[in-house]
């Protein structure tokens, strides 16, 4: 009844049913473990087509039968799997980035063990949206195209960018690790905020342009409202912006609340400078300088303030970002000469041609205006500042063009490719007409380097051999390797380790799908040639005598997509998987996979054609035997379980009706765990009886039991007669599930006689 009746007047409540519908589980999730290309080690990861497989462990490979088995189980009609990769030993490929004053900064470490991981190209480059201290990182990996960009992304652990977190949560390539320590992040410098080259601040600033913002180290904004013209006062262009930076420094510090990082701020004019540059009053890495829009009459954008409006934002972290890698290729030219660039370049010495990353050569002329400076080192900036407006011009869709530099190095010209890497070149020869190729030194004497990509480095690994099968597959289960992989997955409920026959293997592995109530799918033993040798085989110690597994002979070829359809010889428990997998959603867990409806997709032939007499002698042993008939093609054969042999009279001789009762514990299992904590008493049994009731005359009216009555099929006992007193002391409730399965017409007898005709006696 309701909580509480404080008002006259009509109370509604809602009263449980006690009906809690049992879900049967799926009945064909496969698992499967072997070598493989790549992926992660002693790992099961969960694949819905084989298109994922080769996403995740690099499709087929010739020295592996795994991929070929989750292959052919995904084309047999499995919707479902699980696979592990396995090695004898593996270790990780990985690589340091450096900044720019070569120092470590930043691991980048392959997540999957193994050479694989030595693939990983690495590209860093500074073309963000704040270029002053973000980053742009990208990953290749060239053998399956696999691609990931992070762009603008910081090495501020307080930045909404920051790289570790947008890399580790989402990467399936690397994981990343910072290799700054604490002291070294607390000493970074303060961060700044520098604005471009300015005209007079006096034409700049008006009444609908006298406002902006300043973040500072991340806190919340101030506002900056010039006063026109009291703080851009002064008799020329350098003292008014020397006023202004003053009265920005003091409104900013009047509204500092005690924040140091406002308190100290500073705004100034570099010496020598028409430039703006504030800096934060505290270094350490979260560090940095905003300048915001005003949210009125902005001035942020004609004073050129913050990255928005073209200004220079350099955060503290931006010293211990990576450097771009990998490096442009570059052509450094021999040395200049006091007077070299004294008259050039003139009417007959301007062009030269030019050829970046192979496109071209490209005739290119700066001019023939001769080098502004008052020296060499002037006059070798304003040519190399022509030179490279004159080639970015060429093409300036292209990014070798577009973003070609020249600088200058001492007394040489530095000329570098916009692009990076292997694929990157640049080379100058003279021009048809008014070259200055040669007078610039960029042909004698003149050096290149033509750098390579920088990939991740250090991965092995060591394939397990036959005498390293047992400690691979069964390895450590507390450390969840091998088959003990499994033990992250909730549920499986088939397992195939494709062409594994070693015995101490099939028994462990057996010994753990009865515990984790799955199916052994096993391969018979490849030295099987003959039925002889399979019946010699069964009748030994090297097959599990468990009603938990099926082993299935002879093995069968395929045809091999990297061998243009040339035939495979391979082991049959994937396909075999894949047909239980069709069976079960076709007809159910209780149909036998065999018969002439059990047709083994992809399968071309046998490796041994058995005859009627001779599946006669091995299908008593428990031996499932697969065959290629007339008009059908290759089908299963056989469906007993490893106890299926004649003299074992197991009960669960056959392979649907133990899977049947697995299917059963696991959905029962499953659906009643709500009765736990429950009050043990007869309202609980009558809840019970009526929920496992429904859930086994669900199955009943689709076949799974044999019987004509719900009554002959099953029973659902749940009361004082299976729970005593004593066990309800002890808290223990007793159920009682019984079905009577359907066992799988092995023998069709069919007996003819002839009529003797109308004989009278």
């Amino acid at each position: 009844m309701p909580a509480q009746l404080n008002y006259p007047g009509v109370y509604i409540e809602e009263l449980p049913s006690g009906v809690r519908t049992i879900s049967g589980v799926a009945t064909a999730i496969a698992a499967f473990a072997g070598s493989a290309p790549r992926g992660p080690i002693n790992k099961a990861v969960r694949l819905f087509s084989f298109s994922d497989y080769e996403r995740r462990f690099g499709g087929l490979a010739l020295d592996s039968e795994l991929g070929y088995a989750v292959r052919q189980y995904f084309q047999n009609g499995g919707t479902e799997a699980y696979a592990i990769r396995l090695v004898k030993d593996a270790s990780t490929a990985e690589r340091s980035l450096r900044n720019a004053a070569a120092a470590d900064v930043l691991k980048l470490t392959a997540l999957d063990a193994g050479a694989s991981g030595n693939g990983i190209e690495i590209r860093v480059d500074h073309q963000s949206a704040n270029p002053g201290s973000s980053f742009n990182l990208s990953l290749f990996r060239a053998e399956d195209g696999a691609a990931e960009s992070y762009a603008n992304v910081s090495m501020n652990s307080a930045d909404a960018r920051y790289v570790l977190d947008l890399v580790n949560a989402s990467s399936q390539l690397v994981k990343l690790s910072r290799l700054v320590s604490k002291a070294a992040l607390d000493a970074l410098p303060a961060g700044t905020s520098r604005s471009l080259p300015l005209a007079d601040v006096a034409t700049l600033l008006d009444a609908n342009h006298n406002e902006f913002r300043v973040s500072v180290n991340g806190l919340p904004p101030v506002k900056v409202l010039i006063a026109l013209p009291g703080d851009i006062g002064g008799g020329t262009a350098t003292q008014r912006l020397d006023s202004l930076c003053a009265a920005i420094q003091l409104q900013v510090r009047a509204q500092a609340n005690s924040q140091q990082a406002y308190d100290l701020f500073t705004c100034a004019r570099p010496p020598g400078t028409q430039q703006i540059l504030m800096t934060s009053g505290q270094g350490g890495e979260f560090s940095q300088l905003r300048v915001l829009a005003g949210q009125k009459n902005n001035a942020s954008g004609v004073l050129k303030l913050g990255a928005a409006s073209g200004g220079l934002e350099v955060d503290a972290v931006a010293t211990i970002r990576p450097a771009p890698v990998p490096d442009p290729a570059t052509l450094s030219s021999a040395v200049f000469a006091a007077n070299d660039l004294n008259t050039l370049p003139d009417a007959t010495h301007s062009a030269l041609r030019i050829s970046l990353d192979g496109y071209g050569p490209d005739v290119v002329d700066i001019g023939s205006a001769a080098a502004a400076g008052a020296d060499l080192a002037a006059k070798l900036d304003d040519v190399a500042a022509r030179l490279q407006a004159a080639v970015r011009a060429l093409k300036p869709g292209h990014p070798s063009y577009r973003d070609f530099t020249v600088k200058v190095s001492g007394t040489s010209l530095v000329l570098a490719t916009g692009s990076r890497g292997a694929g990157s070149s640049i080379a100058v020869s003279a021009a048809p007409a008014k070259s200055i190729a040669n007078e610039l030194h960029l042909l004698a004497g003149a050096t290149s380097t033509q750098p390579g990509n920088l990939y991740l480095a250090g991965g092995t690994e060591t394939p397990y051999a036959e005498a390293d099968l047992y400690p691979t597959f069964i390895a450590d289960r507390a450390k969840r390797q091998g088959i003990y992989a499994l033990e992250e997955v909730d549920l499986f409920t088939l397992l195939s380790l494709p062409g594994v026959t070693e015995p101490g293997v099939l028994a462990d592995a057996a010994a753990y799908c009865e515990e984790r109530r799955a199916f052994f799918v096993i391969d018979a033993p490849p030295s099987a040639q003959d039925p002889a040798q399979m019946v010699a085989a069964v009748n030994g110690t090297g097959l599990p005598k468990s009603d938990h597994a099926a082993v299935y002979y002879p093995w069968v070829y395929i045809a091999d997509p990297l061998r243009n359809g040339k035939l495979r010889l391979t082991p049959p428990s994937g396909t075999v998987a894949g047909l239980f997998a069709r069976t079960d959603a076709e007809r159910g867990v209780w149909k036998a996979p065999a018969g002439t409806e059990a047709t083994l997709s992809g399968v071309q032939k046998t490796a041994y054609t058995l005859t009627d007499g001779e599946c006669g002698a091995l299908n008593p042993l428990g031996v499932n035997c697969l065959r290629v008939l007339p008009v059908y093609g290759a089908v299963s054969w056989g469906a007993r379980t490893l106890r299926g042999a004649d003299q074992m009279s197991s009960e669960y001789k056959y392979v649907p009706v133990r899977r049947l009762a697995l299917f059963l514990e696991e959905s029962l299992y499953r659906g009643t765990q709500w009765v736990v904590f429950e009050p043990n008493d007869e309202p609980l049994w009558a809840q019970i009886r009526l929920n496992l009731g429904a859930f086994m005359n669900s199955l009943f009216r689709l076949g799974a039991f044999q019987g004509k009555s719900a009554k002959e099929a099953y029973l659902v006992k749940c009361d004082r007669e299976t729970t005593t007193q004593d066990d309800i002391n002890r808290g223990v409730v007793n159920i009682l599930v019984a079905f009577a399965p359907l066992k799988p017409a092995e023998f069709v007898v069919i007996r003819i006689q002839q009529l003797a005709g109308q004989i009278q006696v």
